[in-house]
């Protein structure tokens, strides 16, 4: 018993000397880059720490779908306070008043350091817990968030010695991490449960991705172990109290059964008068076999390629395609608006393989509507909340403006196909602002997602069960018709406020709705702002204008292809200004007197038959404003000749209108007859009026569209203006689009980036300013490439954490000199240094009193 109680002693002292050595596992001075860090295999190494121990185990055999067993001690750590730790390093409000009245600066210093800050003080702490529970031998299986599921693989006969390490291990946390105090004032707590047995794991996968889940009746018991304790305690199963050496211990038996250890005074009164006697400083645990880094570098060169292949699929893909491009992790986190979805599948309760083919059928419906609606799968979970499944829109490289619609839209159809299929399902659905990136260790570590927005998802999943549920954000910013939105009854959640309003998303599949759940944008908002360094595009298209303005010669010919409309295509990538472009052509269009007739096409709808068309002639009839079926018939029966009146029938399906007909045309005649009718109907409107047709997004117009488009090119004499992204190579436009896009007839537009001076003029009437200073004038001229997203994004950034700020002085002459001092510009935007310490300006205006507004660096 005596080399028992020394190796428990050596373990807890060890720990003790690790609260007092200061940097975590990521500081430099304390961690040391692996020795295969600039090898041609750094991929295959980094890969290696985003899976644990348990995978890397299985080879060859960690590929397979199917069910395993495994004896061992599973730790449940729970951590509390990350949420309000990134809200904290997120705030971007006024700053707090001080009890002396005097305003505070803490706040914005806080706020200017941005996510680099959070990130190091979130993987300081964590990393602290992770080296503690990798040098306890411990497998750390996953992070959930703000919690870790560790495993202890080991035989039914270690399970007394193993237990007793890992109760220890969960001693030296709490006394070491519990009631840590960040830098900027926000207290992270931590509770421990801990349960010994038999863990099932269910594996599924398909040909791009694999995952695995945790279950069985010691998952269960470390839930409520987990449940069961408090911030700063350790609670244990029956069945793993029963297996401990228990007169090392101090504890208290819960009325569940349960037992919870007693921190601090939880060693025996022999291991406290040793430890007394002990120096912290000389203990050798951390000398005594390999450090972490060596026991995961000792695998590097085991792995096989089929191994490697396996592995990264169970890598977070944003992970493997910023590994792919040689590019550092760490440019991975970030603080970004997503929205958070929290599926979780109602499973059987008893036969494995039942379990394993509802999750796995459950997984090939969640990964196709993904793949449709751009969704990533980040984790499953089996250990927290059920079968659970976190998924996100509006990841890099998928980031759209319609993440709320996509999700909804995609909970929608799973719905519908689980129903289809027997299964059952609850969701939940958020949108806001989220930490983003790699949580853990050096040697062992994920991409996490973190924030309030998230915790909400998960808390509306559990509370409104087999529902889609979502908040009013979402609910908001989706389009989608209001009528299939249902206010939730208030139930009482943690950290959610009484007066948040939650809404059921219920599709009312009524046969008469115009649109069925995507309602597109209806106009062009316009800024009212004079457009900057599009004055050749403009030109180009004031030249088409000039065009469908002159009466048409009959004996001219129509265009290579006998068409009678005008085409232009205007393309270019996100953010180079395509909207601001249609903005100004509209409005053009309109002070000349022509009708103007807008709408966006929509990802959601891509495969949805006639939608484009659909959408312009719900504008062109005002049909939204109509509240029946009935007022959208009269709309237009009283537009439509006497003659075509018995035509009207053929719009039924399309505008869900009701008028009767007497006979039933083919299908075939009646798509002809019905493409007739849609020509009749913009060939009548661009007699009466001038017609300008935008569609926006026409990357996402459906086949059908495409078709009935092009006739109408032909028969209409209308200025039509399309605006599209760039069609990546292995994603080539349809045949239909290309015999418009790529069209003899067709005037192309290729916007390229503004050029420098044009991109400073662009940053002053975003914030309405009339000065900048110089550095942020260099920043724009040097480093923005012409994109007026990034403009637009750098100064609402900079305004957000205050490191800017517009101010407004009254000034004589035409010239003015100032002198500012700012904070340094790469705490906040990455790869951005230097500090302004002087601002120079020189008014063009008169020499008159005025009004001047300037921007300027924020003062310290």
């Amino acid at each position: 018993m005596s080399t028992y109680i020394k190796r428990l002693v050596d373990e807890y002292v060890a720990r003790k000397r690790a609260k007092v050595q200061g940097p975590g596992p990521w500081s430099q001075n304390r961690w040391r880059p692996p020795a295969w860090e600039s090898s041609e295999r750094r991929t295959l190494a980094e890969v290696l720490t985003q899976v644990p121990n348990y995978i890397i185990d299985k080879g060859d055999d960690g590929g397979r779908e199917g069910v395993s067993y495994v004896n061992g001690v599973v730790m449940f750590t729970d951590l509390s306070g990350f949420t309000a730790l990134c809200e904290k390093y997120a705030e971007s409000d006024e700053k707090p008043v001080s009890p002396t009245g005097e305003k505070s600066d803490d706040r914005w210093k806080m706020s200017s350091r941005g996510v680099d800050a959070l990130t190091a003080s979130l993987n300081d702490y964590l990393g602290r817990i992770v080296q503690d529970l990798m040098c306890a031998n411990g497998d750390i299986l996953k992070f959930a968030g703000d919690a870790i599921l560790t495993l202890w693989q080991c035989e039914e006969s270690q399970f007394p010695a193993t237990i007793d390490r890992v109760v220890t291990a969960a001693i030296g946390i709490q006394c070491k991490m519990d009631n840590y105090m960040t830098e900027v004032g926000v207290n992270l707590r931590v509770k421990i449960g801990i349960a010994v047995g038999c863990v099932i794991f269910y594996h599924i996968a398909n040909d791009h991705e694999r995952h695995f889940g945790e279950a069985g009746q010691t998952i269960e018991e470390v839930n409520i172990a987990q449940s069961s304790a408090s911030s700063g305690t350790v609670v244990i199963s029956p069945k793993a109290w029963d297996l401990l050496e228990q007169k090392l211990f101090s504890y208290s038996i819960l009325e569940s059964g349960y037992v919870e250890i007693n921190r601090r005074s939880s060693l025996s009164k022999t291991l406290q008068n040793l430890m007394e006697t002990r120096d912290p400083t000389k203990s050798d645990i951390f000398n005594n076999g390999p450090e972490p880094e060596c026991l995961r570098l000792t695998q590097l060169s085991k792995v096989s390629e089929r191994q490697e292949t396996i592995y990264r699929m169970y890598t977070n893909q944003n992970v493997i395609s910023k590994l792919d491009a040689c590019a550092e992790l760490r440019w991975l986190s970030e603080i970004r608006t997503v929205t958070v979805m929290f599926l979780e599948v109602h499973v059987p309760q008893e036969g494995d393989q039942e379990i394993l083919s509802t999750i796995q059928l459950a997984f090939t419906i969640i990964y196709d509507q993904m793949t449709r609606m751009l969704g990533t799968i980040n984790k499953l979970y089996m250990f927290d909340k059920g079968c659970t499944f976190l998924i996100i829109f509006g990841m890099p490289g998928k980031k759209h403006e319609d993440e709320p619609t996509r999700a909804l839209k995609a909970a929608d159809n799973i719905m519908k196909d689980f129903h289809a299929n027997k299964l059952q399902a609850s969701i939940g659905i958020t949108t806001g602002r989220a930490f983003c990136g790699i949580i853990g260790h050096p040697q062992r570590h994920e991409y996490g997602v973190i924030g309030k927005s998230v915790n909400l998802a998960a808390r509306l999943m559990s509370n409104y069960p087999k529902r889609i549920a979502c908040d009013d954000t979402t609910r908001t910013l989706s389009n989608l018709d209001p009528h299939d939105f249902i206010q939730l009854d208030y139930i009482k959640m943690k950290g959610v406020p009484v007066d948040n309003i939650h809404y059921e998303y219920k599709i009312d599949r009524r046969k008469d709705r115009l649109f069925s759940t995507f309602i597109p944008p209806q106009q062009i908002e316009d800024d009212g702002g004079k457009i900057i360094g599009r004055e050749e595009e403009m030109k180009v298209f004031e030249e088409q204008l000039t065009k469908l303005l002159q009466p048409p010669c009959i004996d001219e010919p129509s265009g290579p292809e006998n068409v009678k409309s005008i085409v232009m295509k205007i393309e270019s990538a996100t953010g180079m200004g395509k909207t601001r472009l249609l903005q100004e052509m509209k409005n053009v269009a309109e002070r000349k007197k022509v009708r103007v007739i807008f709408a966006a096409a929509g990802a959601v709808e891509h495969a949805t038959p006639h939608f484009a068309i659909k959408a312009l002639l719900v504008q062109m009839f005002r049909l939204m404003e109509c509240c029946s079926a009935q007022e959208r018939a009269d709309v237009i029966i009283k537009f439509v000749e006497q003659d075509m009146i018995k035509e009207i029938y053929l719009l039924n399906e399309l505008l869900k209108i009701h008028v009767g007909y007497v006979k039933r045309a083919r299908e075939k005649d009646k798509k002809k007859k019905l493409t007739n009718m849609v020509c009749y109907l913009f060939e009548k409107t661009a007699k009466e009026n001038r017609t300008m047709i935008i569609l926006d997004d026409a990357q996402w117009i459906d086949k059908d569209s495409w078709i009935m488009l092009h006739e109408i090119i032909k028969r209409c004499r209308a200025l039509i203006v399309c605006s599209t992204r760039p069609f990546p190579a292995a994603q080539p436009p349809m045949e239909e689009a290309k015999r418009i896009l790529n069209a003899p007839f067709t005037k192309d537009i290729h916007l390229s980036g503004l050029k420098p001076d044009d991109m400073v003029m662009l940053a002053c009437q975003l914030i309405k300013v009339t000065r900048l200073p110089i550095q942020l004038i260099n920043i724009l001229r040097t480093r923005s490439h012409g994109v007026p997203l990034y403009a637009e994004q750098l100064v609402s950034t900079m305004l957000q954490f205050k490191v800017l700020e517009v101010q407004t002085e009254k000034v004589r002459g035409d010239h003015i000199t100032m002198t500012r001092t700012g904070p340094n510009l790469n705490e906040t935007i990455q790869e951005i240094p230097g500090t302004c310490t002087r601002v120079s300006t020189i008014s063009r205006q008169s020499t008159s009193s005025r009004q001047n507004r300037y921007f300027s660096l924020a003062p310290r």
